[in-house]
């Protein structure tokens, strides 16, 4: 179901969406209260369904602009850097669960938590899950990025909390993705979500859909435990193959486990057009569908922007990763 907002107040994002910038904070806080206003109640019975009731909606501005979900991510200096975008529930199309606007870069999401430096915090994998714990009154932090997106800069800010817990999706990419940032956090310890959730099984799934609360999420962080000396030192090859031909015959592995149409399309929805996908471009202000992406050879083309290349390069441009970085998050997703 697609729901147009032709007679709606506010400028609309596109599902490809691109961060263009707006002039002041004071027209993207008015923007994001625009959204808020505009929600559905649809859209709020779907997020109460998920764990996360009116008073947090509102609190966090979650809002509507009229195809997506809106949440606003705020910087650590407490200023709106951009929206995460949800798909609508009810929409049966193919495209990602989230879109992250294109020229903006992986973000903490929920700084206002760090900066008040509680005695306990949880770095969790999702914008809801995140909710769902704060509804719960637990206070958690998430990284736009995904589960392989932790800056090590951010870490410094966690250095005068006591009590830093780690819990990402029941899944290799999730265990990885743990084991990165609690490299990174001398206090941090893993939490292990039980086999009751399932393969893939979240802090929603926890919580929500198998209807544990609080004080059981609690007894999860008592037995929550630090890394393995095997596991600090090198748990997931982050310093296999450096340089030299081991280096490029990592490389070549991770790009023949990512299928590129796959990575492009967590962040672009496309339509099978002969042998290739087509869609709109993030990297530029594209109207009409110019970025290409080629299964055959691995690739992507903009014959709008002329940005091409492979999955490692759409990751660095997407994300604005190092190198290191982008294969950091290729082997979270090929685990």
């Amino acid at each position: 179901m697609h729901f147009p907002a032709s007679n709606s107040p506010f400028p609309q994002f596109r599902r490809e969406v691109r961060w263009s910038g707006m002039a002041t904070q004071a027209d993207l806080l008015n923007l994001a209260m625009e959204y808020h206003r505009a929600i559905p109640e649809r859209i709020r019975r779907y997020l109460n369904g998920r764990g996360i009731p009116d008073p947090v909606i509102d609190l966090h501005l979650l809002g509507w602009n009229g195809e997506r979900i809106t949440i606003p991510v705020f910087d650590r200096d407490g200023k709106l850097a951009f929206f995460k975008l949800a798909k609508d529930p009810e929409d049966p199309a193919a495209g990602p669960k989230m879109l992250t606007p294109a020229g903006t870069h992986a973000e903490l999401y929920g700084w206002e938590r760090v900066r008040v430096k509680p005695c306990r915090i949880v770095i969790c994998e999702g914008e809801f899950d995140r909710l769902v714990l704060e509804s719960q009154g637990i206070a958690a932090v998430t990284s736009t990025g995904g589960a392989g997106v932790f800056r090590q800069e951010w870490a410094k800010e966690f250095e005068p909390i006591p009590e830093v817990f780690v819990c990402f999706d029941r899944d290799e990419a999730g265990r990885n993705g743990a084991r990165r940032v609690a490299r990174l956090l001398s206090q941090a310890k893993l939490v292990e979500l039980p086999d009751e959730v399932g393969e893939g099984g979240d802090v929603t799934d926890f919580l929500v859909r198998r209807v544990k609360g609080r004080e059981e999420f609690l007894r999860l962080l008592q037995d929550a435990r630090p890394l393995t000396r095997e596991e600090t030192s090198d748990p997931i090859g982050k310093g296999r193959a450096a340089s030299g031909k081991g280096a490029r015959d990592d490389v070549q592995y991770l790009k023949s486990r990512i299928g590129i149409e796959k990575l492009v399309g967590r962040y672009v929805s496309l339509r099978m057009r002969g042998e290739n996908y087509v869609g709109r471009c993030p990297f530029h202000d594209d109207n009409d569908p110019s970025l290409v992406v080629y299964p055959k050879t691995q690739s992507f083309y903009c014959f709008g922007c002329r940005k091409h290349g492979d999955v490692v390069d759409f990751l660095r441009e997407m994300e604005a990763l190092s190198f290191g970085e982008a294969l950091d998050v290729l082997r979270d997703l090929a685990a």
